[in-house]
């Protein structure tokens, strides 16, 4: 098959999705298809590369930025975007179209999507990586689930899936699916002591007990209240160290309120006094399956919905015990007691309910260790990269086998 695939952004963009990408893309290419990937530009990045096998398209009409101001700005997005749809489609004989998150408030590219898909006979299957955005408009996202003619729409957790079922009424639920993650297990894999010690010592964290946050510097990720459980921590393991990852800029509506937020996490930490406790580093996905190897205990502290959360599966890959939220597809995950805990995502209990179980893993090697093997086994059997693209590989089948765009 020749798989077009396309979303918003790609890496260096990071992101759950474009982590998710970067991960499936090449296992595609790997099990025989050819992959065609159409995202935005960014400055300094080639506008045609190949990275692993895949085609890697660049266009500023798939920018969101771009397409938020011209929408502001009252152009004709369907105009604007439809030739360069057709072209990715046409010059790379796309066979079937993954189009990723593209249910935010940008009707008209959508329907110019489905459109030239349907024009083509190329079946589009809309993939649902969030229900909802928190800085978008929810009605023009239920017009795009439930008003274009996708071929399927593939949620990645069964939180996403019920929440589409209970927003959107008007969906029809024989196209709806589930397609959980799966993760590159040779990538995320557990270390001996040694090896740790080795890759600490590269990243300056040598002597550390590394509490890993890898989510991005946004306001429902729940940095802030992470931050707070620290000075707990502290107090009994003065060698702990919050690690985080997600300075680097994220597609988001506002920037502003971004800029707000990573000001607050900085004041957080110097109104506490955990400058030596905290390290915000700028880091690219490479860097994550290190980072994870050698965390103690991985982090992920949503105080709003979260769609599913790759980062507690990479733990458990490690062998990394993983503390999350009562949040969404969080809990499809983590088993509570088993694989890591699961805490209230309530932001004044959050900090003390995280200390807590921290101390607690980091007083009981033989426990953390026990978690670490079930959370390893569970992620082989549930999580695995070959299931996930295999099971994006089969409902392309299908919907090809069909004919026609729906």
């Amino acid at each position: 098959m020749r798989i077009g695939i396309i979303h918003w952004g790609f890496p260096p963009r990071a992101g759950g999705v474009e982590a998710h990408l970067t991960t499936l893309c090449p296992e595609l290419v790997r099990l025989g298809h050819q992959v065609f990937v159409l995202t935005e530009t960014m400055p300094g990045v080639a506008c045609e590369q190949s990275i692993s096998g895949v085609k890697v398209i660049r266009r500023k009409e798939l920018s969101a930025a771009n397409l938020d101001k011209w929408a502001k700005q009252k152009r004709d997005l369907y105009a604007k975007v439809k030739p360069v749809l057709e072209s990715f489609l046409t010059k790379n004989r796309i066979s079937v179209v993954h189009a990723h998150n593209i249910h935010m408030d940008f009707f008209d590219f959508a329907r110019a999507l489905t459109d030239i898909s349907c024009e083509k006979a190329i079946p589009c299957i809309a993939i649902l990586h969030n229900h909802i955005f928190i800085d978008r408009n929810m009605r023009p996202m239920k017009r795009i689930i439930a008003g274009l003619p996708w071929a399927r729409i593939i949620s990645v957790s069964q939180f996403i899936k019920g929440k589409i079922i209970r927003s959107v009424p008007g969906v029809d639920r024989n196209k709806l699916g589930i397609i959980l993650h799966g993760i590159d297990l040779k990538k995320f894999s557990p270390l001996t002591s040694k090896e740790k010690d080795k890759i600490k010592a590269k990243y300056k964290f040598s002597g550390r007990r590394i509490i890993l946050h890898p989510a991005r510097i946004m306001p429902w990720k729940g940095i802030v209240p992470a931050i707070r459980a620290m000075p707990k921590i502290v107090k009994r393991f003065p060698q702990s160290l919050m690690v985080l990852t997600g300075r680097i800029k994220p597609i988001h509506k506002d920037q502003s309120e971004i800029s707000r937020y990573n000001n607050l996490v900085d004041k957080t930490i110097k109104r506490l006094n955990l400058k030596d406790y905290v390290y915000m580093g700028k880091y690219t996905y490479r860097d994550i399956p290190f980072l994870t190897k050698i965390a103690e205990v991985v982090i992920y502290t949503t105080i709003k919905d979260e769609p599913f959360g790759l980062c507690p599966v990479e733990a458990m890959a490690c062998a990394v015990p993983a503390i999350v939220t009562s949040s969404g597809g969080l809990k499809e995950s983590v088993i509570q007691g088993e694989t890591g805990y699961i805490i209230e995502k309530d932001e004044k209990k959050l900090p003390g309910q995280l200390a807590e179980k921290v101390i607690k893993l980091f007083s009981q090697p033989k426990l953390r260790k026990s978690m670490g093997r079930s959370g390893r086994q569970r992620a082989k059997t549930h999580f695995a990269l070959v299931r996930m693209a295999e099971d994006f590989i089969n409902v392309s089948r299908e919907v090809i086998n069909r004919k026609g765009c729906r």
